[in-house]
C-alpha cells in the first residue's frame, strides 16, 4: 500500500488522466453518434487547410472521441490512425471503417515512429491535458518535415461579460466535475435548454435582420444555432464533466507551435482557436 502511494506522489497526473479518460468514455457512450453535421464541422475545424490536400496522406487524430473527425478525413481520402485513451477507443471502432487503425493510448506515450504522418491532427483535447505545452512537443516528434501539425483549444474570450459568463462556469465545475456522470449528463438538458432560450434562439432571430447584425454578432454560444439541440447537451456535459480544462489566448498558442520546432504558423478563430504549424522541410529529428 505505501509503495502504491509512492508511486502516485511521485507522478500526480495519474489519477487526472484516469478521471478524464472514464470522463470522455462516458460522454462518448451517450453521446458519441455519428451527425451530417459533423462534415462541415471538420471542414471549419480543418483551416487553414483545403480539405482535398488529405487525400493520400497518413493522419494521426489524437483524442479521436468518438470518431467523428477521423471519418471525415477518411472520407476525404486520408489514412487515417485514431487514438483515444480509455474506454472511449470503442466508440471510435464502432463508428469507423474497417480501414481506419484505432488504438488506444495515452496522447503523450504514443506508439509510433518518428515522422511517421502527413498531418497530426489534436482537436479538443489539448486543453483538457495537465500540461499542454508538453503534450504539444510529444506529438511534434510524429510529423513529418514538410508536414503539419493542427490543433484546437479554447480561448479567453475576448468579450469582458463572455468572461463573466466563463467564470461563473469555472466556478461550477468545482461542484460537478466530482458529481456522478449520470447526473452530470441529466443536468445537462435543463442547462442546454436555458442556453437555448436565452442566447441561441435570439441569435437564431436576429441573424436574419440586418439592422441587427451588430447585436447578433456578440452572443456567445452562437454556433449552436445551426446543430441539433442534442450537441449542445453534449457539449454542456463535457463542460461540466471533464475534470481539467485550460484557455489560451491567441499569442500564447502561437508561441507554443513556435516552440515545439514549427513555422509557417497560423492561429485563426473559431469559438477557440484553431492552430496550424509546418515541421520544416530539412528538420531535424525533434
Amino acid at each position: 500500500m505505501l509503495r502504491e502511494e509512492s508511486a502516485q506522489e511521485a507522478d500526480p497526473d495519474t489519477e487526472l488522466r484516469r478521471r478524464t479518460a472514464d470522463s470522455f468514455a462516458y460522454e462518448w457512450n451517450h453521446f458519441g453518434e455519428l451527425r451530417p453535421e459533423w462534415e462541415r464541422n471538420f471542414r471549419e475545424y480543418l483551416r487553414p487547410h483545403h480539405p482535398e490536400w488529405l487525400r493520400g496522406r497518413a493522419v494521426l487524430d489524437v483524442g479521436a472521441g468518438s470518431g467523428r473527425h477521423s471519418y471525415e478525413a477518411h472520407r476525404l481520402g486520408a489514412r487515417v490512425v485514431a487514438v483515444a485513451l480509455g474506454d472511449a477507443i470503442h466508440v471510435a471502432r464502432r463508428n469507423l471503417p474497417a480501414d481506419v487503425m484505432t488504438v488506444q493510448a495515452d496522447a503523450e506515450e504514443l506508439p509510433f515512429e518518428d515522422a511517421a504522418f502527413d498531418l497530426v491532427m489534436a482537436i479538443g483535447v489539448l486543453h483538457h491535458l495537465p500540461d499542454t505545452p508538453r503534450a504539444l512537443k510529444s506529438l511534434a516528434r510524429l510529423v513529418r518535415p514538410g508536414g503539419y501539425i493542427h490543433i484546437y483549444v479554447y480561448w479567453i474570450p475576448s468579450r469582458g461579460w463572455h468572461r463573466s459568463l466563463l467564470r461563473l462556469v469555472t466556478a461550477a465545475r468545482r461542484v460537478t466535475t466530482r458529481m456522478p456522470r449520470p447526473l452530470v449528463r441529466t443536468l445537462s438538458y435543463p442547462i442546454a435548454a436555458a442556453l437555448f432560450v436565452v442566447f441561441v434562439l435570439p441569435y437564431r432571430a436576429s441573424r436574419r435582420l440586418s439592422r441587427l447584425e451588430r447585436v447578433a454578432s456578440g452572443f456567445p454560444l452562437k454556433a449552436y444555432a445551426d446543430y441539433p439541440f442534442r450537441v449542445c447537451v453534449n457539449d454542456q456535459f463535457d463542460r461540466f464533466s471533464a475534470p481539467l480544462e485550460r484557455r489560451f489566448t491567441g499569442d500564447e498558442i502561437e508561441g507554443m507551435l513556435l516552440d515545439s520546432g514549427f513555422d509557417d504558423v497560423v492561429v485563426l478563430a473559431n469559438n477557440g482557436w484553431i492552430g496550424s504549424g509546418r515541421r520544416p522541410p530539412m528538420s531535424p529529428s525533434i
